[in-house]
Parts: structure tokens; C-alpha cells; sequence
């Protein structure tokens, strides 16, 4: 190839990124952006760093599920017990696969790890960016609308297996929804029908808001008459739901094929109780007053009634707000809760961010044809929509940049490596291994090496019953020798989040709702909030640690080798109460921090 031939090439490659300026612009600011995890790990671990990531949210949950598959567990049953490896899953999270890719195909942890963040960031920032786009919002503004976003769930994107490979499927379906609302073409219809059937394998929660999108979207065709849309959106729906419908029928099987389902589940937070949160007022309710703007919008402003535009756009911000916002209060009809507020804030807070642009960059283009108290009125809403998501934005972003407070932690992090080391190379086969519930180096083990838990907390969202889950906590506790002050202390550890949080908040929040209905009345009684220690009762407790004295810690041989421990990990400066020699056990690995010793 001679020079000319390559001038020719270069002009042409710089002719193609200069007409494309904007989305380039885009992906190397996301690629600089994804670096911050590594800057952090350099400016506070530095010369102390031994392979182990540090951890900056509760990604380790995820990165343990997708290690157990990248070991070969392709089931994702349970990535903490060695004896339910193989176990079907309690919840599909379909990214646990996807993010398993790289380590199947050989790669290390932290390069698997760094590669599926630059990548799903990358693929965030374009669907993102080409939904915008779909509304016409101006190429910059759509750039500097999807890195707010970006920020906003930077959390959420490093979290491997949960909303990292979402977010993508999630703006894709926003994507066709629009297109199939303004054209209701074969292409269309099948991009709805695809990206409809993809969330049902990515998070549950999103595919359940796509089906009252989709039920929303064909009422609102019905009662305007407009059957090309109905049809449409009976075929995408249809479609789609015939791809998705593996995984209900999943849930509808596990369900019943494994007796400790419901207790799993109830583990995870599930309460009964058609009471609502006050989440679907504090995110939510944006969600409401953007519905009500829009609805004052339409009826004082006749220009905008006729605008073609205006109807696509109405149609989509109240068909996808409204989606979101019922599937948040779903309990008030379901009469099921589980932490339902929380998981669809996550989701809610980006289609607020880019329904504010899209909705505000529509308003400034028709600023001329609204009166003066509508400019009024729009001015202060979008004032109090921009300061919303900037809060979000920092809420979720500051802990990737208010890192110093983490330097001990991620310091003796650290110190794991060593340890994880020894028991990666010197057992090649999974064992299990007992160390402290307490120490991060308990649910960090699986991450990092082949290797098995006695018990970690982290191991609650697993299928396993109530019975197992409480005897494996108890058995970990043996050189702790609990009473029952410190069983009451550490009560979130080993009963779920139901038992330890919900049912007495849901308790307390019926309380709250009777005292605002009844504020009038002084003699009305509607309770006291109760504490999750107190309803479980006094006797619960004395009712473990008799068990602890009188059954575990007897035969605390038979229990170790019922779980198949094989080695017993003690933190030096923590676990000082720690004697495995007392067991028989013969100590094979030191280092100043950690020790290991080897049951017979």
C-alpha cells in the first residue's frame, strides 16, 4: 500500500469522525470516565496493591455469581455453599452469563471485570444518546444529557450481573416504544418485540415494568381508536412475551419444585401488605408532576393540542412515567412487596433525567406559542427537575470520588490476596473454608479463588431453606460463643431482610398512615412501631442460643464435617478468640495477618 493510498484512508477515517464528532466526543469521555475506578485503587491502595479490587458498593454479591459460572457452575445456583453449587438459580440474572463470557474464555478476574465495564459503559452511552437523538434533542445537548446519566447510575453500571448489562436492554426498549408509537412498521414492531423479550432475562423487575408499559400502551390505543397501534403493540407484546416466557415459567416451576422457595424469597424482603411506600411519593412523584405539567401543558396551550409532535411525545412520556410509576405501587394491587420502591427508583431516576431534556427541549422550541404564566410555570419546573437529578447524580456518584474515607478498608483488602493465593494454588479442587462471617474476607473468598463459605450473609439471596441458612450461622459462631445479646445484635446477619427490617417497618408504616387519616382525633389509638426484635419474641432467641450450647457446640465436629470443611481462614488482629488447634486442627499458612489451618 502505497503513501497516497494511506493519506487517502486517513482523510477519509478523519471526514468520518469529524461528521460524527459528537458520538465520539461521547464514547471517549465514557472511556475516561471508566477509568475512575482504577485512579481511586491507584491514589489510595498505590504501591499496596495486590490484585484484589477494591470494593465501593456491594458488588461483590454479583462478582461472586459471576466467578461461580466462569468456574464452570453454568446452573449460577449458588456461588457460597459448595453443597447447592450446582443448584438451579432462586432469580435469573441473565448478566451473570453474559459477564461469565471473558472468564470462560480464560481471562483474569480484574481484566474480565475492567473489560465488562468498558464495554457495557460504552454500549449505556450510545442507546442512550440514540433515544435522545429519536427526539430530536440537539447532538451536543444529548452528549452532555447521557454523561449527567451515566454519572447519575455509575454505581449501578460497575455492579457487575445486575444493572450493568440492563441498562442498554432498558433504553433499547424505550427506543422502541417511541418508534412503534410514531410508525407502526414490521421493523418496528419486531425491535419491540426483541428488546421486550430480552428483559425478561436481565432483571425481573424490568420486564414486569415492560408488561405495564406494553398494557398501558395498547389501552391507550383502544381508547383512541387507533388500530394500527393496538395491533402493533398486540404483536410486539405477543411476540415478545412468547421469547421472555422461559423465565416465568421458571419462577412458576421453582416455585414449586423447591420447597425453601418462598423462604428464600422472604429472605430477599418479601412482605405482604397492599400498604404503599414512601418511595413512590419521593421518586415517584416527580414521575406525577411531570404527568401534570404536561397535562396543564395540553389544556392551556392550544397551539400544542393539534402538534403531532407533542401527541408522540405526550403519549410516550406518560405511557413509559406511568409504566414505571405502577409497577413501583404494584403492591397496592398485588398485595406482594419486595423492596419493589427501591429496585424501580434505580431504574426511575434515568427515564426522569432524559424525560426532563426531552421534555424541556420541546418546550423551548414552542417557547413563542405558550403565555407567560405557561414560561413561568415551565421555567420553575424544570428548575426543580434539573436540581433533582443533579442530587441523584452526586448521591450515586460521590462514593467513586470521596474515596479517602475507604483507605483502611481497601488497605486490608488487600491483605487478602496472599491468603486467597495460597488456598487457590494448593487446593485445586473446591473446598470449603470457615472463617469469621463478620470479616469481608469471608464473602470476598469466592470471588477470588475456587473456593466455598461456611456461611456469609451474602449467601441469604441464595435458594437454601430458613433451617440451613440459621444452623450454618450457628455453626460459623463457634469461637464467638453468642449469647443472646449478641444473637439479637447480629440479627440481620442470619434471618433475611423480612424478619430483620420490613415486617416491623411494615408494621410501623400502616401505623404512620392511621395517624395522618386520624390526626384530628387525640383518642385515636393506631399503635405503637414495633422492632423486629420484638416480634420475633424473646423466646426466639433463647431458643438459638440454647441450641447453639446445647447441640452445636457439643458436636461442632459433626456439623464441620455435615458442611465439608476443609479449612479454617482466622484474621490475627480480629480473631483472637479463634483456637482451631483446639479442633485438631494443624496451621499451614501465615503471614502476619491472616492464618490457615488444615481440619482433619
Amino acid at each position: 500500500m502505497n503513501r497516497s493510498t494511506l493519506m487517502t484512508y486517513a482523510a477519509a477515517i478523519r471526514d468520518f469522525l469529524r461528521a460524527r464528532r459528537p458520538i465520539v466526543m461521547l464514547m471517549g469521555i465514557v472511556l475516561a470516565l471508566t477509568l475512575v475506578p482504577i485512579l481511586d485503587t491507584y491514589l489510595i491502595v498505590g504501591d499496596a496493591w495486590r490484585g484484589i479490587l477494591p470494593t465501593f458498593t456491594d458488588e461483590t454479591i454479583y462478582l461472586a455469581h459471576v466467578q461461580t459460572v466462569g468456574e464452570g457452575y453454568l446452573s449460577d445456583g449458588n456461588p457460597y455453599f459448595l453443597e447447592h453449587r450446582n443448584d438451579p438459580p432462586l432469580v435469573i440474572f441473565g448478566g451473570a452469563w453474559l459477564n461469565a463470557v471473558p472468564l470462560l474464555a480464560g481471562m483474569p478476574l480484574n481484566v474480565a471485570l475492567m473489560l465488562n465495564f468498558i464495554l457495557w459503559s460504552l454500549l449505556f452511552a450510545v442507546s442512550l444518546y440514540w433515544l435522545l437523538r429519536e427526539f430530536r434533542i440537539p447532538s451536543w445537548l444529548a452528549v452532555f444529557t447521557t454523561v449527567l446519566v451515566y454519572l447519575q447510575s455509575y454505581a449501578h453500571v460497575w455492579r457487575p450481573a445486575n444493572l450493568q448489562p440492563v441498562y442498554p436492554f432498558y433504553f433499547l426498549f424505550y427506543i422502541a416504544l417511541a418508534r412503534l408509537i410514531r410508525e407502526q412498521s414490521r421493523r418496528n414492531i419486531t425491535l419491540l418485540a426483541l428488546a421486550t423479550g430480552a428483559l425478561f432475562y436481565l432483571f425481573a423487575y424490568l420486564w414486569q415494568i415492560a408488561i405495564i408499559t406494553l398494557g398501558l400502551l395498547l389501552l391507550y390505543a383502544l381508547v383512541r381508536k387507533d388500530w394500527p397501534l393496538a395491533k402493533a403493540t398486540f404483536i410486539s407484546s405477543l411476540i415478545g412475551g412468547l421469547i421472555g416466557l422461559p423465565v416465568p415459567l421458571y419462577m412458576l416451576w421453582i416455585s414449586h419444585a423447591s420447597p425453601y422457595f418462598w423462604e428464600s424469597i422472604s429472605r430477599f424482603g418479601l412482605v405482604s401488605t397492599h400498604l404503599p411506600m414512601a418511595e413512590i411519593i419521593y421518586s415517584g412523584g416527580w414521575i406525577g408532576l411531570l404527568l401534570v405539567f404536561l397535562a396543564v401543558l395540553y389544556w392551556r396551550s392550544r397551539p400544542l393540542r393539534g402538534d403531532e409532535e407533542f401527541i408522540l411525545l405526550g403519549s410516550f412520556i406518560a405511557i413509559g412515567g406511568l409504566g414505571l410509576w405502577v409497577m413501583q405501587g404494584s403492591n397496592l394491587i398485588t398485595g406482594k412487596l419486595l423492596e419493589t420502591g427501591e429496585h424501580v427508583r434505580i431504574l426511575m431516576l434515568p427515564w426522569l433525567a432524559f424525560s426532563t431534556v426531552i421534555v424541556g427541549m420541546y418546550v423551548w422550541r414552542h417557547r413563542v406559542q405558550l403565555s407567560g404564566p405557561l414560561r413561568l410555570l415551565s421555567a420553575g419546573m424544570f428548575a426543580a427537575l434539573l436540581a433533582v437529578n443533579l442530587y441523584y447524580t452526586y448521591y450515586y456518584f460521590a462514593p467513586f470520588f470521596k474515596v479517602e474515607a475507604n483507605r483502611e478498608f481497601w488497605q486490608t483488602e488487600q491483605s487478602y490476596a496472599a491468603p486467597f493465593a495460597w488456598l487457590q494454588h494448593g487446593e485445586k479442587a473446591p473446598v470449603v473454608v470457615w472463617s469469621d462471617p463478620s470479616n469481608y474476607a469471608t464473602p470476598s473468598l469466592p470471588v477470588f479463588t475456587r473456593h466455598f463459605t461456611l456461611f456469609t450473609e451474602f449467601s441469604m439471596w441464595q435458594l437454601v431453606s430458613n433451617s440451613e441458612f440459621r444452623e450454618r450461622y450457628l455453626v460459623s459462631q463457634y469461637f464467638n460463643d453468642p449469647t443472646v445479646e449478641d444473637l439479637k445484635r447480629e440479627l440481620p446477619r442470619y434471618m433475611g431482610r423480612q424478619d430483620a427490617f420490613h415486617n416491623a417497618k411494615t408494621i410501623e408504616r400502616g401505623i404512620k398512615i392511621c395517624r395522618i387519616f386520624f390526626f384530628w382525633d387525640a383518642d385515636k389509638d393506631c399503635g405503637t412501631p414495633p422492632t423486629s426484635i420484638g416480634l420475633l419474641g424473646e423466646e426466639f432467641f433463647t431458643n438459638m442460643e440454647r441450641r447453639f450450647r446445647t447441640d452445636i457446640k457439643p458436636n461442632i465436629k459433626t456439623y464441620l464435617e455435615k458442611y465439608h470443611v476443609s479449612y479454617i481462614l482466622k484474621d490475627v488482629a480480629r480473631d483472637a478468640q479463634y483456637h482451631p488447634e483446639a479442633l485438631g486442627a494443624v496451621r499451614v499458612y501465615a503471614d502476619g495477618h491472616f492464618e490457615i489451618y488444615r481440619l482433619p
